[in-house]
């Protein structure tokens, strides 16, 4: 469920992708009630292949996710998208608290 396109305004090929939404296990569901399908490593050439299906849409290990408070200049546009500070962990109450970020 991806795509490769060109760009209409600049000719430049750009990557598209479906992200499959599942219920939030219970490490996320303090956080959102649905969460992105994560697959394990061992599920990603039954999937590609098609020998594996619906079964694997399923929430992640409640350990296989990480998350930490960061500044809610992760939810502003006019922050570059490549900023790895995005995703700093910050110390509570050190201002512009957002909610925790998940990380794989």
């Amino acid at each position: 469920m991806w795509d490769e396109w060109k760009n209409i305004e600049t000719g430049e090929p750009l990557k598209s992708c479906t992200m499959i939404i599942t219920t939030a296990n219970e490490f996320t569901s303090d956080t959102h009630d649905r969460m992105p399908v994560v697959l394990e490593a061992g599920a990603f050439a039954p999937w590609l292949g098609g020998a594996a299906g619906i079964e694997l849409l399923r929430p992640a290990a409640n350990d296989a996710l990480q998350k930490w408070p960061v500044s809610r200049r992760v939810n502003t546009s006019r922050a570059p998208g490549d900023d790895p500070t995005l995703i700093e962990r910050i110390a509570v109450g050190a201002g512009h608290l957002s909610e925790p970020v998940l990380a794989l």
